[in-house]
């Protein structure tokens, strides 16, 4: 029914020509309309214009996409078209309200989704809704940039030490999640990713790494009571060495008597 051929692993090799000999045909015509005219006449776009031939194939898509939309659209009364009902048609409206979004913000799109404003004329006709009809899901923490808002975090820290007497945020922000109690100050929710985020950069200023912290402000940290991670190569409860632990020793003197005295006693059990 068109003249976009299209191939897979499994066709033959008379239709991946054909298919080669259509692309050819494309690239020849965006020559010509650029003023090379040696790739193709006149009279050979016209006969092919006879014959219906697609010359840009995301325009034909584009423009088939339209003419759905506005069928549903008439039948629906609605924009909102599920995923699982039509994907391609869903993927149509999606990219279309984002290419809107992006063009707003000055963004560069594809070239296959920019919208001319012969497009944005051609939606606007059917009334389309650039925007979705669910409002967006509200952040419930806003995102924390640290190069921006060090300072004032800290000072939230600080005040949120004085007025709880520790820093255990992430415990008592699970109490204000479920209910069990208020904040006195709602900026504290913020917190939490605060510690967190200040903990992967002091792993970072201890590596060598570029952070934003810096010698004054870990000394600061810490004294305010932020417990940071112990290094690798510092030994942990437990693990100290043979030089480090004097008793080890006596434990495995005492260890060793225990064991003897334990298998005179079940010797003694049996010869009774």
């Amino acid at each position: 029914g068109d003249t976009i051929v299209q191939t897979t692993k499994n066709s033959s090799d008379d239709v991946k020509k054909l298919a080669k000999w259509v692309q050819n045909q494309r690239v020849f015509y965006k020559y010509y309309i650029n003023g090379d005219t040696k790739h193709i006449k006149q009279h050979r776009i016209t006969a092919l214009d006879n014959l219906g031939f697609v010359w840009n194939v995301f325009e034909h898509q584009w423009n088939a996409n339209f003419e759905e939309l506005k069928q549903y659209y008439a039948e629906k009364k609605t924009f909102e078209v599920p995923k699982r009902q039509n994907s391609k048609l869903a993927t149509f409206v999606l990219t279309m309200r984002n290419a809107m979004k992006k063009r707003n913000e000055g963004i560069v799109v594809q070239k296959d989704v920019t919208l001319t404003e012969e497009r944005i004329d051609k939606l606007n006709s059917i009334n389309f809704h650039w925007g979705l009809k669910r409002p967006p899901r509200k952040q419930k923490v806003p995102a924390i940039n640290m190069l921006t808002d060090y300072d004032q975090q800290y000072q939230l820290l600080a005040s949120f030490k004085e007025e709880y007497g520790h820093l255990k945020v992430s415990k008592m922000l699970q109490e204000w999640v479920k209910g069990e109690s208020e904040p006195s100050n709602k900026e504290y929710k913020r917190l939490p990713a605060f510690v967190a985020a200040i903990k992967k950069e002091h792993d970072a200023y201890r590596e060598g790494k570029p952070s934003i912290l810096n010698e004054e402000r870990v000394e600061q940290l810490t004294a305010l009571g932020i417990k940071w991670k112990k290094p690798l190569n510092e030994p942990r409860k437990n693990t100290r060495s043979k030089e480090e632990d004097p008793n080890r020793e006596t434990r495995k003197r005492r260890k060793t008597d225990d064991e003897a005295g334990d298998s005179a006693y079940e010797a003694t059990a049996v010869n009774i």
